[in-house]
Protein backbone atom coordinates (compact mmCIF):
# COMPACT_ATOMS: atom_id res chain seq x y z
CA UNK A 1 0.00 0.00 0.00
CA UNK A 2 1.18 3.42 -0.42
CA UNK A 3 1.42 5.97 2.18
CA UNK A 4 -2.23 7.54 1.36
CA UNK A 5 -3.84 4.31 1.31
CA UNK A 6 -2.13 3.37 4.83
CA UNK A 7 -3.03 6.53 6.60
CA UNK A 8 -6.87 6.09 5.43
CA UNK A 9 -7.23 2.34 6.52
CA UNK A 10 -5.72 3.48 9.81
CA UNK A 11 -7.87 6.70 9.99
CA UNK A 12 -11.00 4.25 9.22
CA UNK A 13 -10.19 2.20 11.77
CA UNK A 14 -10.84 5.30 14.96
CA UNK A 15 -14.67 5.66 15.65
CA UNK A 16 -16.57 8.92 14.55
CA UNK A 17 -17.30 9.38 18.18
CA UNK A 18 -13.68 9.49 19.67
CA UNK A 19 -12.52 11.07 16.71
CA UNK A 20 -15.01 14.32 17.29
CA UNK A 21 -14.03 14.45 20.74
CA UNK A 22 -9.83 14.88 20.10
CA UNK A 23 -11.18 17.30 17.04
CA UNK A 24 -12.53 19.28 20.15
CA UNK A 25 -11.03 23.10 20.68
CA UNK A 26 -10.34 23.91 23.82
CA UNK A 27 -8.81 27.34 23.84
CA UNK A 28 -8.49 27.86 27.36
CA UNK A 29 -5.86 25.59 26.99
CA UNK A 30 -3.92 27.73 24.64
CA UNK A 31 -4.25 30.80 27.04
CA UNK A 32 -2.59 28.73 29.68
CA UNK A 33 0.25 27.63 27.88
CA UNK A 34 0.99 30.54 26.43
CA UNK A 35 0.40 32.61 29.72
CA UNK A 36 3.11 29.80 30.91
CA UNK A 37 6.05 30.17 28.06
CA UNK A 38 5.90 34.03 27.81
CA UNK A 39 5.90 33.99 31.84
CA UNK A 40 9.05 32.07 32.03
CA UNK A 41 10.68 34.48 28.76
CA UNK A 42 9.47 37.41 31.06
CA UNK A 43 11.19 36.03 34.24
CA UNK A 44 14.09 34.86 32.15
CA UNK A 45 14.58 38.19 31.19
CA UNK A 46 14.39 40.02 34.43
CA UNK A 47 16.72 37.81 36.62
CA UNK A 48 19.69 38.67 33.77
CA UNK A 49 18.74 42.12 34.31
CA UNK A 50 18.80 41.90 38.47
CA UNK A 51 21.83 39.60 38.43
CA UNK A 52 23.77 39.86 35.22
CA UNK A 53 26.29 37.03 35.61
CA UNK A 54 27.90 35.35 33.13
CA UNK A 55 25.63 31.86 34.22
CA UNK A 56 22.90 33.65 34.51
CA UNK A 57 23.02 34.37 31.25
CA UNK A 58 23.33 31.03 29.90
CA UNK A 59 20.46 29.81 32.37
CA UNK A 60 18.75 32.18 30.66
CA UNK A 61 19.08 31.55 27.16
CA UNK A 62 18.00 28.18 27.42
CA UNK A 63 15.02 29.30 29.16
CA UNK A 64 14.20 31.80 26.76
CA UNK A 65 14.56 29.86 24.00
CA UNK A 66 12.90 26.65 24.69
CA UNK A 67 9.99 28.71 25.66
CA UNK A 68 10.37 30.51 22.44
CA UNK A 69 10.14 26.70 20.57
CA UNK A 70 7.26 25.90 22.90
CA UNK A 71 5.59 29.03 21.38
CA UNK A 72 6.69 27.86 18.21
CA UNK A 73 5.17 24.85 18.35
CA UNK A 74 1.65 26.24 19.71
CA UNK A 75 1.84 28.65 16.66
CA UNK A 76 2.24 25.57 14.31
CA UNK A 77 -1.15 24.57 15.93
CA UNK A 78 -2.49 27.85 14.72
CA UNK A 79 -1.25 27.26 11.42
CA UNK A 80 -3.22 24.08 11.20
CA UNK A 81 -6.63 26.16 12.60
CA UNK A 82 -6.24 24.90 16.08
CA UNK A 83 -5.34 27.68 18.43
CA UNK A 84 -9.24 28.89 18.57
CA UNK A 85 -12.45 28.05 16.86
CA UNK A 86 -13.23 31.63 15.29
CA UNK A 87 -10.42 31.96 12.45
CA UNK A 88 -9.35 35.59 12.93
CA UNK A 89 -9.03 35.29 16.50
CA UNK A 90 -6.62 31.78 15.63
CA UNK A 91 -4.81 34.14 13.06
CA UNK A 92 -4.53 37.17 15.16
CA UNK A 93 -3.19 35.01 18.16
CA UNK A 94 -0.29 33.18 16.34
CA UNK A 95 0.48 36.67 14.60
CA UNK A 96 0.76 39.08 17.30
CA UNK A 97 1.62 36.59 20.29
CA UNK A 98 3.48 33.86 18.30
CA UNK A 99 5.01 34.75 15.11
CA UNK A 100 5.64 38.45 14.74
CA UNK A 101 7.54 38.88 17.69
CA UNK A 102 10.08 36.51 16.73
CA UNK A 103 10.46 37.56 13.34
CA UNK A 104 8.28 35.42 10.99
CA UNK A 105 5.36 35.88 8.85
CA UNK A 106 2.34 33.38 9.60
CA UNK A 107 0.80 33.16 6.13
CA UNK A 108 3.82 31.96 4.73
CA UNK A 109 4.57 29.32 7.54
CA UNK A 110 1.12 27.73 7.31
CA UNK A 111 1.12 28.13 2.89
CA UNK A 112 4.68 26.36 3.43
CA UNK A 113 3.10 23.72 6.19
CA UNK A 114 0.04 23.00 4.58
CA UNK A 115 1.58 21.97 1.56
CA UNK A 116 4.04 19.58 3.02
CA UNK A 117 0.90 17.31 4.72
CA UNK A 118 -0.52 17.61 1.57
CA UNK A 119 2.13 16.51 -0.48
CA UNK A 120 4.09 14.24 2.76
CA UNK A 121 6.08 11.55 0.83
CA UNK A 122 6.10 12.91 -2.08
CA UNK A 123 8.53 14.54 -4.47
CA UNK A 124 6.51 17.89 -4.41
CA UNK A 125 6.73 18.33 -0.51
CA UNK A 126 7.97 21.49 0.03
CA UNK A 127 9.86 20.08 3.09
CA UNK A 128 11.27 16.57 1.37
CA UNK A 129 15.02 18.12 1.60
CA UNK A 130 14.79 18.36 5.72
CA UNK A 131 13.64 14.51 5.65
CA UNK A 132 15.33 12.38 3.31
CA UNK A 133 18.73 10.93 3.73
CA UNK A 134 20.28 11.36 0.31
CA UNK A 135 22.20 14.84 1.25
CA UNK A 136 23.18 13.80 4.81
CA UNK A 137 24.18 10.84 3.96
CA UNK A 138 28.05 11.19 5.66
CA UNK A 139 29.17 12.03 8.71
CA UNK A 140 30.25 15.51 7.79
CA UNK A 141 27.18 16.59 6.02
CA UNK A 142 24.84 15.32 8.93
CA UNK A 143 26.43 16.88 11.23
CA UNK A 144 26.45 19.97 9.06
CA UNK A 145 22.97 19.48 8.56
CA UNK A 146 22.80 19.25 12.66
CA UNK A 147 24.71 22.84 13.05
CA UNK A 148 21.19 24.42 10.92
CA UNK A 149 23.64 25.57 8.33
CA UNK A 150 22.98 23.64 5.26
CA UNK A 151 19.28 24.53 5.21
CA UNK A 152 18.94 27.91 6.80
CA UNK A 153 19.31 29.59 3.61
CA UNK A 154 16.75 27.04 1.96
CA UNK A 155 14.42 27.24 4.64
CA UNK A 156 14.62 31.13 5.09
CA UNK A 157 13.80 30.94 1.15
CA UNK A 158 11.18 29.33 0.73
CA UNK A 159 9.01 31.87 2.87
CA UNK A 160 9.88 34.85 1.20
CA UNK A 161 8.71 36.42 -2.19
CA UNK A 162 11.57 34.93 -4.05
CA UNK A 163 10.97 31.44 -2.98
CA UNK A 164 7.08 31.51 -2.97
CA UNK A 165 7.65 32.91 -6.81
CA UNK A 166 10.24 30.03 -7.80
CA UNK A 167 7.84 27.19 -6.61
CA UNK A 168 4.62 28.46 -8.39
CA UNK A 169 6.47 29.09 -11.45
CA UNK A 170 7.20 24.70 -10.95
CA UNK A 171 3.74 25.05 -11.01
CA UNK A 172 2.37 26.97 -13.64
CA UNK A 173 0.61 28.98 -10.98
CA UNK A 174 2.82 31.94 -10.06
CA UNK A 175 1.74 35.22 -8.90
CA UNK A 176 3.01 38.58 -10.44
CA UNK A 177 6.16 39.43 -8.19
CA UNK A 178 4.83 42.70 -7.25
CA UNK A 179 2.09 41.28 -5.48
CA UNK A 180 3.59 38.83 -3.29
CA UNK A 181 6.02 41.68 -2.05
CA UNK A 182 3.07 43.89 -0.83
CA UNK A 183 1.88 40.82 0.62
CA UNK A 184 5.06 39.60 2.07
CA UNK A 185 5.61 43.24 3.54
CA UNK A 186 1.89 43.43 4.78
CA UNK A 187 2.33 40.02 6.69
CA UNK A 188 5.41 41.24 8.43
CA UNK A 189 3.57 44.06 9.98
CA UNK A 190 3.02 42.02 13.53
CA UNK A 191 7.01 41.67 13.18
CA UNK A 192 7.48 45.70 12.70
CA UNK A 193 5.31 46.53 15.60
CA UNK A 194 6.48 43.46 18.28
CA UNK A 195 10.55 43.57 17.81
CA UNK A 196 10.51 47.25 18.38
CA UNK A 197 8.52 46.65 21.45
CA UNK A 198 10.53 44.00 22.69
CA UNK A 199 13.55 46.18 22.11
CA UNK A 200 11.90 48.77 24.03
CA UNK A 201 11.27 46.43 27.07
CA UNK A 202 15.05 45.73 27.50
CA UNK A 203 16.01 48.76 27.18
CA UNK A 204 13.77 49.84 30.04
CA UNK A 205 15.19 47.13 31.84
CA UNK A 206 18.68 48.67 30.98
CA UNK A 207 19.85 45.39 29.16
CA UNK A 208 22.78 45.94 27.24
CA UNK A 209 22.06 47.03 23.48
CA UNK A 210 23.27 42.97 22.23
CA UNK A 211 21.01 41.41 24.58
CA UNK A 212 18.16 41.34 21.89
CA UNK A 213 20.83 39.56 19.13
CA UNK A 214 22.25 37.68 21.70
CA UNK A 215 19.23 36.57 24.20
CA UNK A 216 16.48 36.68 21.20
CA UNK A 217 17.57 35.96 17.91
CA UNK A 218 20.30 33.68 18.85
CA UNK A 219 17.84 31.58 20.92
CA UNK A 220 15.62 31.39 17.83
CA UNK A 221 18.49 30.00 15.63
CA UNK A 222 20.07 27.64 18.14
CA UNK A 223 16.55 26.49 20.13
CA UNK A 224 13.70 27.11 17.85
CA UNK A 225 15.02 26.72 13.96
CA UNK A 226 17.86 23.85 14.30
CA UNK A 227 15.80 22.18 17.19
CA UNK A 228 13.03 21.78 14.82
CA UNK A 229 15.18 21.18 11.63
CA UNK A 230 16.66 17.87 13.41
CA UNK A 231 13.43 16.98 15.00
CA UNK A 232 11.43 17.54 11.11
CA UNK A 233 14.23 14.81 10.17
CA UNK A 234 13.79 12.34 12.78
CA UNK A 235 9.74 12.62 12.82
CA UNK A 236 9.99 11.62 8.99
CA UNK A 237 13.68 9.68 8.80
CA UNK A 238 13.79 6.50 7.48
CA UNK A 239 17.26 4.61 7.30
CA UNK A 240 16.91 3.34 4.28
CA UNK A 241 18.37 4.33 0.99
CA UNK A 242 17.39 5.59 -1.99
CA UNK A 243 14.98 8.33 -0.31
CA UNK A 244 12.04 7.14 -2.91
CA UNK A 245 11.75 3.56 -1.35
CA UNK A 246 11.35 5.04 2.21
CA UNK A 247 8.34 7.39 1.69
CA UNK A 248 5.46 4.50 2.55
CA UNK A 249 7.09 4.60 5.90
CA UNK A 250 7.34 8.19 7.34
CA UNK A 251 4.87 7.64 9.73
CA UNK A 252 7.21 8.08 12.79
CA UNK A 253 6.64 8.74 16.34
CA UNK A 254 8.86 9.26 19.59
CA UNK A 255 8.45 8.11 23.18
CA UNK A 256 11.23 10.63 24.74
CA UNK A 257 12.25 11.69 28.02
CA UNK A 258 10.96 15.09 29.40
CA UNK A 259 14.04 16.65 28.62
CA UNK A 260 13.88 15.37 25.06
CA UNK A 261 10.53 16.50 24.83
CA UNK A 262 11.91 19.75 26.08
CA UNK A 263 14.51 20.78 23.80
CA UNK A 264 12.78 18.56 20.61
CA UNK A 265 9.03 18.45 20.83
CA UNK A 266 7.07 20.65 23.59
CA UNK A 267 3.37 20.37 23.85
CA UNK A 268 3.15 16.58 22.34
CA UNK A 269 4.53 17.50 18.98
CA UNK A 270 6.46 14.06 19.07
CA UNK A 271 3.22 12.41 18.31
CA UNK A 272 4.14 13.45 14.74
CA UNK A 273 2.31 10.00 13.23
CA UNK A 274 -1.00 10.90 14.60
CA UNK A 275 -0.71 14.79 13.65
CA UNK A 276 -0.17 13.24 10.29
CA UNK A 277 -2.95 10.87 10.55
CA UNK A 278 -5.36 14.30 12.01
CA UNK A 279 -3.76 17.35 11.51
CA UNK A 280 -7.03 19.34 13.05
CA UNK A 281 -6.25 17.57 16.34
CA UNK A 282 -4.95 20.11 19.08
CA UNK A 283 -1.51 19.23 20.39
CA UNK A 284 -3.46 18.97 24.02
CA UNK A 285 -5.40 15.75 22.71
CA UNK A 286 -2.82 14.16 20.49
CA UNK A 287 -1.55 11.74 23.12
CA UNK A 288 -5.23 10.45 22.85
CA UNK A 289 -5.34 9.91 19.66
CA UNK A 290 -1.50 7.77 19.75
CA UNK A 291 -3.36 5.84 22.59
CA UNK A 292 -5.88 4.65 20.13
CA UNK A 293 -3.40 3.84 17.55
CA UNK A 294 -0.29 2.97 19.56
CA UNK A 295 -0.30 -0.91 17.97
CA UNK A 296 -0.94 -0.05 14.44
CA UNK A 297 2.32 -1.70 12.48
CA UNK A 298 2.04 1.22 10.03
CA UNK A 299 3.68 3.50 12.40
CA UNK A 300 7.40 3.57 13.49
CA UNK A 301 8.29 4.43 17.36
CA UNK A 302 11.41 5.17 18.77
CA UNK A 303 12.52 6.00 22.36
CA UNK A 304 14.99 9.09 21.49
CA UNK A 305 15.59 11.91 18.86
CA UNK A 306 19.04 11.42 20.31
CA UNK A 307 19.68 7.90 20.30
CA UNK A 308 18.40 7.87 16.67
CA UNK A 309 21.00 10.42 15.67
CA UNK A 310 23.65 8.99 17.59
CA UNK A 311 23.36 5.62 15.54
CA UNK A 312 22.92 7.47 12.54
CA UNK A 313 26.07 8.95 12.37
CA UNK A 314 27.90 5.83 13.19
CA UNK A 315 26.04 4.62 10.18
CA UNK A 316 26.44 6.77 7.15
CA UNK A 317 26.83 5.97 4.64
CA UNK A 318 24.05 3.44 3.77
CA UNK A 319 24.50 1.79 0.68
CA UNK A 320 21.78 2.55 -1.77
CA UNK A 321 20.52 -1.17 -0.90
CA UNK A 322 16.71 -0.72 -0.62
CA UNK A 323 16.96 -2.15 2.99
CA UNK A 324 16.17 -1.06 6.28
CA UNK A 325 18.46 -0.41 8.64
CA UNK A 326 16.40 -3.02 11.81
CA UNK A 327 18.24 -1.55 14.78
CA UNK A 328 16.92 2.08 14.12
CA UNK A 329 13.33 0.96 13.36
CA UNK A 330 10.80 -0.06 16.39
CA UNK A 331 6.94 -1.26 16.00
CA UNK A 332 5.77 -1.19 19.24
CA UNK A 333 3.96 1.94 20.61
CA UNK A 334 4.34 1.27 24.32
CA UNK A 335 6.03 3.63 26.59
Amino acid sequence: MSSFEIQDEIRKAVDKNQLQEWLHLEPSKVYRDLLVNWSAIVLAVIAVALVPAWWMFVAAFFVIGFNQYALFIIGHDGVHNCVHPNRPINDAICKWVVFGPMCMGFQDAKRNHLEHHKLMGTAEDPDRYLHTLASKNSFVSLALYCSGLATFGKTVLKVTPLGRLMREKETNAAEPPAKLLAEYFQERVPVLVMVPLLIACFFALHLPWWFFLSMWILPIYVCVFVADEIRAFCDHAVPMMPDDLADDFRLVTYLPSLVELTIFAPHNMNYHAEHHLWPRIPYYHRRAAYEAVKNDPHITYHKSYVAFMIKLFAMVPLPASGDVVPSMVAHTGEQ
